[in-house]
């Protein structure tokens, strides 16, 4: 059984359009606590031996990046994070939440 609320595809590109977000613009972005179970996935999976020990995320940021758009909360960046997170029981989780309008042509010209 999933933890996610929901797993989506982004084979052909992030629905919310693009953000313009480097790994420097996401060290900025406030963090917020969500429940996991609310949490859509991007990704149709995790890799087993990632999700054992104590590692450190690729990047430098130790927060899963998430997209707020349309009411639903997007794992962008940290499902291994977010799987370690809940394989130890814990229902919420600290994320770097992104608030996107409904349209991203509003904000990225």
């Amino acid at each position: 059984m999933s933890p996610f609320a929901g797993v989506i595809s982004r084979d052909q590109g992030e629905p919310w359009g693009p953000t313009g977000m480097s790994t420097a613009k996401w060290m900025h972005v406030p963090t917020q606590t969500l429940p996991i179970a609310q949490l859509h996935a991007t990704q149709p999976g995790v890799l087993f031996h990632a999700l054992t020990g104590d590692r450190a995320p690729v990047g430098g940021d130790p927060l899963p990046h998430v997209i707020a758009w349309r009411g639903a909360y997007y794992l962008e960046d940290g499902h291994h994070r977010v799987m370690r997170a809940a394989l130890a029981g814990h229902a919420e989780i600290e994320a770097r939440v992104l608030q996107v309008p409904t349209q991203i042509s509003d904000v990225v010209a």
